[in-house]
């Protein structure tokens, strides 16, 4: 791209064998890509939006850098990680990851070869990354953390997002037949499914939730952060929404007498046969 300044997108799109879309989708990760330092500039200034790609700052880029340990160890890791995720026919790619390794194991002095362990099932990640780009539905095997139980479900993936350093899977979930995210660590298993992706819902709605009222006695920061409450809404009593009966039902037990449920009753009875069944077992010892 450097050598061919102003290049047709569609030329460019050929040269690497992918649809304009996915040359499109590539550039735009570039944006976040570039030299250390991590300023805006040192990332890649790109252009693409007229149908013709420019690099304006190349030849900043294209001057050679020194790479501290840490940024060494950091490509290398990140090179284990893009290795591990390559389909098994891309002897190519793998051939040439091996290359970058070895060269800069040898200018960081890494005798001992480095790995990245990803949290999650790597099988699992591939499913979910072939049923986005195929459009198909998996069928998965997930463990509810709020619930503590494992349920098999059916969803039709989209993307996968990263928050607070763990990796989730947003979908369509034709179980709950309402949009879910599922963290990709707690999928216990899944397979492709043969029929392709069909979104007949629309995004959570309040219909899918459920309405709690609570009477607070003491600790209102804690009651306030285990909730998610603002500081506007904190008052004797509160009236907030919940995506999952179970998560209502630990977190004000959890909350040990500083909020009390009062609205629903039948989660309110719940939450009262739960306790007298803990406090029946400090007995029994």
């Amino acid at each position: 791209m450097s050598a061919h300044q102003g290049i047709d997108l569609k030329i460019l799109a050929d040269v690497f064998d992918v649809t304009p879309n996915q040359m499109v989708a590539d550039l735009t990760t570039l944006w976040m890509c570039g030299l250390p330092g991590y300023t805006p500039l040192e990332l890649m200034d790109l252009s693409f939006d007229s149908g013709y790609v420019t690099i304006h700052n190349a030849d900043t880029l294209s001057q050679p850098r020194n790479l501290t340990i840490e940024e060494s160890i950091a490509l290398l890791l990140g090179l284990d990680l893009v290795m591990q995720s390559l389909p098994a026919d891309r002897e190519d790619l793998k051939s040439m990851a091996t290359s970058l390794i070895r060269k800069l194991s040898l200018q960081a002095n890494l005798l001992s070869p480095l790995r990245a362990e990803p949290h999650h099932n790597k099988k699992n990640s591939a499913a979910i990354l072939l049923a986005i780009s195929t459009k198909k539905m998996l069928r998965i095997k997930y463990h509810a953390l709020y619930s503590d139980e494992v349920t098999e479900r059916d969803i039709s993936p989209i993307e996968i997002r990263n928050e607070d350093s763990h990796d989730y899977v947003f979908a369509y979930c034709h179980t709950a037949q309402a949009f879910r995210s599922f963290r990709i660590d707690r999928i216990l298993d899944s397979k492709q499914a043969h029929a392709s992706a069909s979104v007949t819902g629309s995004t959570v709605s309040e219909a899918s939730t459920i309405s709690y009222s609570l009477k607070l006695r003491t600790n209102q920061r804690d009651v306030m952060e285990r909730f998610n409450l603002g500081k506007t809404q904190m008052a004797s009593e509160v009236t907030s929404r919940a995506f999952s009966p179970q998560w209502l039902i630990r977190s004000v037990m959890a909350s040990a007498g500083s909020a009390e449920l009062t609205e629903p009753r039948v989660i309110r009875a719940e939450i009262a046969a739960a306790a007298a069944a803990i406090l029946q077992k400090y007995g029994e010892s």
